[in-house]
């Protein structure tokens, strides 16, 4: 089955990078800010989230609100197993970001944790437990973020520096990559 083409038009990319800035702000400032009616913003942004597009939430800095340490984990998974594997390991707390991926790993998780020997315990006894189907891991222990953004305005306009796909400058995405910070 194909997925579910969604087109993204410039309005629709303004109120993202409105609420990506601030998500408390009203349907009435971000139809100022966009030059459309309330409630073209209010109807755009349930259908936005009505078809999992978007999800206005609060994204902290980890390693700022006293998460000491994180971590970015390669996986070797052994063939035919990497789903399941993948699946499983959604179900920790402490995994924060689940990526299926080419070369070096298989699977890429972002996990967070308390201290380096609850990430050691994690790696070397808790993964193998859950999920024996493991057949190696890379551990990229993080010491300083230098960026991590979340804000959708930059991307647009990374977007829109390209050949725009049709003339009024709207983006296809598939239905399913609706991944965010949570997701």
């Amino acid at each position: 089955m194909t997925p579910k083409k969604i087109v993204l038009d410039r309005i629709d990319r303004r109120i993202i990078t409105a609420l990506a800035r601030d998500g408390r702000r009203s349907f009435r400032d971000i139809a100022r800010e966009t030059n459309v009616s309330e409630g073209t913003v209010r109807t755009r942004v349930a259908r936005l989230q009505e078809e999992n597009l978007v999800r206005v939430t609060v994204v902290g800095n980890p390693l700022a609100l006293g998460v000491g340490v994180g971590a970015m984990i390669l996986l070797r998974v052994a063939p035919g197993h990497l789903r399941a594997t993948a699946e499983t390991i959604t179900a920790f707390t402490s995994v924060r970001f689940v990526a299926l991926s080419f070369g070096r790993g298989d699977l890429i998780i972002q996990t967070l944790h308390k201290g380096v020997s609850e990430l050691h315990e994690f790696v070397t006894e808790t993964l193998p437990h859950a999920a024996p189907a493991i057949t190696s891991t890379e551990t990229l222990q993080l010491a300083e973020v230098m960026k991590s953004s979340w804000h959708w305005g930059d991307w647009f306009d990374y977007l829109e520096d390209d050949p725009a796909p049709d003339d009024a400058g709207a983006v296809q995405t598939d239905e399913s990559d609706t991944g965010g910070p949570d997701d």
